[in-house]
């Protein structure tokens, strides 16, 4: 992993999608073999566990949260601390289903240098 990683989390309270990025060029790429498991917990409960998960594993150094601002409260309120300490931007918007080209031109000047 380069320790300049950030991982931009797309979710909509029933679907996530997580891509990640470098700087300069901020292309993003979606993060290969990761995502909700099933469970009887709740979609924010399923997408804080797991972006636990990753923030205990080292999987990103920053995380960028993109959805709708009730599901992203949710999802932060679930979050271990460690994990919300790494939150460095949210963006009200809801982009999950898009391509990661889509994502980059609505993100475009929102992600963190």
């Amino acid at each position: 992993m380069r320790t300049s990683e950030t991982w931009i989390c797309l979710a909509d309270g029933d679907h996530a999608q997580f891509f990640h990025c470098d700087a300069p060029s901020y292309a993003l790429e979606p993060v290969m073999g990761f995502g909700l498991p099933p469970s009887g917990q709740t979609f924010a409960g399923r997408l804080a566990r797991q972006l636990d998960r990753a923030a205990r594993e080292a999987l990103f150094e920053a995380l960028v949260l993109v959805g709708p601002l009730a599901v992203l409260r949710e999802v932060e309120d679930q979050m271990a601390p460690d994990t919300r300490r790494k939150v460095v931007r949210e963006i009200e918007r809801d982009l999950c289903g898009r391509s990661p080209r889509e994502v980059e031109t609505h993100l475009s000047g929102m992600l963190p240098h």
